[in-house]
């Protein structure tokens, strides 16, 4: 079987290339090269180029495409609104037209914030979706295609884990901060329930060997606060929270307006799977696991140095 992944530089292509490329022939893009391993063939060029794109898919034929490329920069993506809907949309318009030809599977990594924040309780994925922020409605518009599409399958989700890049993930920001002993601001009124990206591309491996088709969402099973969030990770790296300020998202005025509740039930999923999936304090304790295992320095390609020790 050959799988093409989008935006295969990033946390989660990153992941996959790295649990894929052991059974699969993975054919991985970004603007620039990730993770190289065996059985990993790159073609760096701008996904937003749909010649390009086109033609790097009649190249390569793939069976499953995992379009994990997205403008991640929530406040970024309002200032560049036209190259949000491109990369988001219009590109899986192209992979969608594509596989409906050559009777492909595509898996379109989207987002929890695709919902306006204001339930009480976790999001299913029956309920009415209301984006907020040029991201949020950008990546609703690209599930469309990808759910038109005779074997598409959208997962919604929100990861943590380790990032090959030099701009880093939410998580990795919390511990750097936590290093180097600087105060952060963290929302006590804005509720996630993130898994980690390990977990996340275990479960694209389950749902492209079950061949399951339509929406779901992957999430951790139970949600918190992103403020309580940083407790746990401070907690698990043996840190100490004192530097955290818990703050209302609304004191920040940030560019782009935010929900207050992104927290996915992922009773459909478990369902497929036939099994739960982890708490939020499993996956952070995943990530401490694998920096002790060297994941790491694996991904970076480089020695880590002691300002990555987060524990003492």
């Amino acid at each position: 079987m050959n799988i093409a992944i989008t935006g295969a530089s990033g946390m989660l292509g990153t992941a996959l290339i790295d649990k894929l490329s052991n059974v699969f022939l993975i054919f991985a893009t970004a603007r620039d090269q990730g993770l190289v391993k065996n059985n990993v063939s790159w073609q760096c060029f701008d996904l937003t180029n749909l010649t390009k794109l086109e033609n790097w898919l009649v190249k390569i034929q793939p069976d499953v495409v995992i379009h994990c490329a997205a403008m991640v920069n929530v406040d970024e993506c309002e200032f560049n609104e036209d190259l949000a809907y491109q990369l988001h949309v219009k590109t899986t318009e192209v992979i969608v037209d594509f596989l409906s030809i050559s009777n492909g599977r595509l898996i379109y990594i989207s987002t929890d914030s695709v919902f306006d924040g204001l339930s009480n309780k976790p999001y299913s994925e029956e309920d009415q979706t209301n984006p907020l922020n040029v991201y949020s409605k950008t990546k609703l518009l690209g599930e469309y295609p990808a759910l038109s599409l005779k074997k598409g399958v959208v997962l919604r989700t929100n990861i943590i884990g380790w990032s090959m890049k030099e701009k880093i993930s939410f998580s990795e920001w919390i511990l750097f901060n936590l290093i180097q002993k600087k105060r952060i601001k963290l929302f006590n009124d804005v509720y996630i329930s993130p898994v980690h990206v390990s977990e996340l591309s275990e479960v694209i491996i389950q749902v492209i060997e079950k061949q399951a088709v339509g929406l779901y969402n992957v999430s951790s099973q139970n949600a918190l606060s992103k403020y309580d969030f940083g407790l746990i990770m401070a907690e698990t790296f043996e840190s100490s929270s004192k530097y955290f300020d818990e703050i209302s998202i609304e004191e920040l005025g940030l560019k782009a307006k935010r929900p207050k509740n992104i927290a996915l039930s992922n009773k459909k999923i478990t369902q497929l799977l036939g099994y739960d999936l982890p708490h939020v304090i499993d996956a952070i304790f995943m990530m401490k696991l694998e920096y002790k295992n060297g994941y790491l320095a694996k991904i970076k390609n480089r020695e880590i140095k002691n300002k990555y020790e987060f524990w003492k």
